[in-house]
Parts: structure tokens; C-alpha cells; sequence
């Protein structure tokens, strides 16, 4: 876990980001944000993916939603 300074983030973030690993922000040496990567297989990442395909097939989330809740009830009555 590294703990930087909002203004070495903002210079280097995209470094930060590729190390991969945890990072706390501080401003004035209070924490103000906490960056976790994403683990592969996690439910986080499976849900970011049916997210950006669901994207990329011009599926609005209301579409999404409501193709979900007809399967909730085929599943559930």
C-alpha cells in the first residue's frame, strides 16, 4: 500500500494505476480516497465486463434492467 499526495497522483497517476497494487490519497495528511485494484475473476470484474459488452451492443441500462427482471421472473415465477 503506498500513500501519496493529491498533487503526486494527479502528475503521475497513470504510474500509480499500472503498479497495480493499493493506493491512499491524502490531502493535507488526511486520506481522502482509496484505490484497490480490480482482481481478476472477481465478481467486480465479471460485472464491469457484461457492463462494457452490454456497451458496445448499444444495450441502454434501462433495456439491461428490465431484460434481468423478465429473467428474475422466469427463474422465480
Amino acid at each position: 500500500m503506498k500513500f501519496i499526495g493529491v498533487r503526486e497522483f494527479k502528475q503521475d497517476a497513470v504510474k500509480y494505476l499500472n503498479e497495480g497494487t493499493e493506493i491512499v490519497v491524502m490531502k493535507r495528511k488526511k486520506p481522502i480516497a482509496r484505490l484497490v485494484p480490480v482482481q481478476d475473476k472477481s465478481p467486480e470484474m465479471v460485472l464491469l465486463e457484461i457492463g462494457r459488452v452490454l456497451s458496445e451492443a448499444g444495450i441502454s441500462r434501462t433495456d439491461a434492467l428490465k431484460a434481468l427482471e423478465l429473467a428474475k421472473r422466469d427463474v422465480h415465477g
